[in-house]
């Protein structure tokens, strides 16, 4: 019986430690309907798989991108989510899948994503992992050329005078940087 007990818990201390908020996914770049966390949009899936949570949008000539009338910019590479933006009308409708909206605090953002950002500034705060390497980048480490620039990923919030978020990018550091 101590013996089951001890196997018991050392798979309960190894799902745990899995569980962990040391590194960012593709299921960290993402955003969920408020109401509905069922209703996710995630980096890599499709504009079809998409537009069934989002709606039809409008297409814009700026990275692939297309705007849906909740306040959320899409940008796609062939075909698939490669970035997800929130502006200010997606306040009450959509946040991250870490739990962040628009209107929240830079101290919200940290307390949600933690302590390892690139570079505080004052009106933004950006995070960038790189999923290859499982490790978060250091400012000088995001201006070299990464082997894949699609497995850097980037989370980030900007905040109006008042320190509350107006805009929130989900994206690879590609789309981040090129646009495409």
């Amino acid at each position: 019986m101590r013996k089951m007990l001890l196997v018991v818990l050392f798979l309960f201390v190894l799902t745990a430690c899995g569980d962990s908020k040391d590194g960012v996914t593709t299921k960290d770049l993402a955003i969920q309907k408020v109401n509905d966390h069922k209703a996710v949009v995630e980096y890599g899936m499709s504009r079809a798989e998409a537009e069934e949570v989002l709606g039809k949008g409008e297409d814009k000539d700026i990275a692939n991108s297309v705007m849906y009338s909740s306040g959320v910019r899409i940008m796609y590479r062939e075909d698939k989510v490669a970035g997800i933006t929130l502006a200010e009308e997606s306040k009450d409708t959509y946040e991250t899948t870490g739990g962040f909206k628009i209107g929240m605090s830079k101290d919200d953002f940290k307390q949600i994503y933690g302590d390892q950002y690139l570079k505080e500034m004052e009106r933004n705060l950006d995070y960038a992992y790189d999923a290859t390497n499982k490790r978060y980048l250091q400012e000088k480490e995001w201006v070299a050329k990464a082997e894949d620039d699609t497995k850097i990923y980037v989370i980030s919030a900007m905040f109006n005078g008042k320190g509350q978020a107006d805009a929130v990018v989900l994206v690879d550091k590609r789309m981040a940087i090129t646009l495409r």
